[in-house]
């Protein structure tokens, strides 16, 4: 991967927007000793970056491409005082990104950009739904993961703080994820993965703020979003701030979901602008920041030999193992949620190649089962649709 590094002592090229409600701007030569904290560097393929970047544990990412207008709206970056929550990673931006280093020296940094363009699922996934959208920075891809917990850790920001909290330049990110056993209201039945902690929010500038409106918003606007003071715990003001340009930002959040290991998903990371072009937005992702773990339980894995196989049988709604050498006398079968709470235990009847128990007592969702029997004991995991 090439990158050409962007000094810490540079010049930058700002665009200022002189009205903010018409899209006439200015751009205005700002000579400055940035001595940046966050660092940002080219890349000469986006989709090529956000694979080496965010392929993290237990998750293969593949056929990645990328819908940013300008390719300079992403990039990596590099954050020597971790004043974001964040080290190295992936940056995707709705202006140049080169914007987004610090200090904080200009209240409503707009570099490039101005490109209208609107997505279905940014549009929607707010219950304030924009009249139009500017410079999305979009990337997709497949993930195959190994676990049953699909992880994604990022920060979001933007230069809209503080003024346009609570107005119509509800800027905002998404990451929808769409595949099997999943069921939202998005492109193939898709989910945003992106939501808050407290209140289960999509993240936008309205949902995470300091709690108050801004000069230029009113807080009905903000009001529409059920809960949204619950979150404010998760928004850092930077006003003169030295690690980045963006007036707030997030803590380091992580959005989850649960998956089916071994089957094909797509992710698709948006962010844009709302209502105009300007005051950049950014969403920070860290090195591997896609990754995959195994519901938390406590319940012991045991292997006897690693090759008994776990699976569900949908048809007669039943459970088979294969692969239980030297099992013999009644064999039974526990299986638990991921809080380790035991949902069914039953007796299971062997045919000389497999053993096999009905799940008719067991939700949907991931499922960790327990076969034991006189000599020995193995765990496993199946998704119940």
């Amino acid at each position: 991967m090439a990158y050409n590094h962007i000094s810490d002592t540079c010049i930058l090229v700002a665009v200022l927007p002189v009205q903010r409600t018409t899209h006439i701007t200015t751009t205005i030569l700002l000579a400055a000793t940035c001595q940046a904290q966050v660092t940002v560097y080219n890349v000469a393929d986006p989709a090529a970056a956000a694979l080496a970047h965010l392929n993290g544990p237990n998750v293969v990412l593949s056929n990645a491409f990328s819908q940013t207008i300008d390719p300079q709206q992403v990039g990596a970056f590099s954050d020597s005082t971790s004043s974001i929550g964040l080290d190295t990673g992936l940056v995707i931006g709705t202006g140049i990104i080169y914007g987004l280093m610090g200090p904080n020296t200009i209240p409503n940094m707009t570099l490039g950009g101005g490109f209208g363009s609107g997505d279905p699922e940014l549009m929607t996934m707010s219950v304030f739904y924009p009249n139009s959208m500017f410079d999305p920075g979009i990337i997709q891809m497949d993930l195959v993961p190994a676990g049953d917990t699909l992880e994604i850790r990022y920060v979001f920001g933007s230069e809209e703080y503080d003024e346009y909290a609570c107005s119509e330049k509800d800027d905002r990110m998404g990451l929808f994820l769409s595949g099997p056993g999943i069921s939202g209201p998005f492109s193939n039945g898709g989910i945003n993965m992106a939501t808050l902690p407290a209140s289960g929010l999509p993240v936008t500038v309205n949902t995470l703020n300091r709690g108050i409106n801004g000069s230029e918003g009113t807080l009905p606007l903000c009001g529409m979003n059920s809960g949204w003071l619950a979150d404010t715990i998760y928004y850092i003001n930077n006003d003169f701030g030295i690690g980045t340009q963006l007036d707030g930002y997030t803590v380091v959040l992580t959005a989850r979901a649960v998956v089916q290991p071994g089957i094909t998903y797509h992710l698709k990371i948006a962010i844009a602008d709302v209502n105009d072009g300007n005051f950049d937005s950014a969403v920070f992702l860290p090195e591997g920041a896609i990754r995959c773990t195994d519901v938390s339980t406590s319940i012991d894995a045991i292997d006897n030999n690693g090759t008994q196989t776990f699976w569900y049988n949908g048809l007669d709604r039943t459970v088979r193992i294969r692969g239980l050498f030297g099992a013999s006398g009644p064999v039974m079968l526990e299986a638990f949620d991921a809080t380790g709470r035991l949902l069914q235990r039953s007796k299971a009847t062997g045919d000389g190649l497999s053993w096999s128990t009905p799940m008719e007592r067991v939700p949907s969702g991931m499922v960790l089962l327990r076969a034991s029997w006189s000599a020995g004991a193995v765990t496993g995991r199946v998704f119940v649709p």
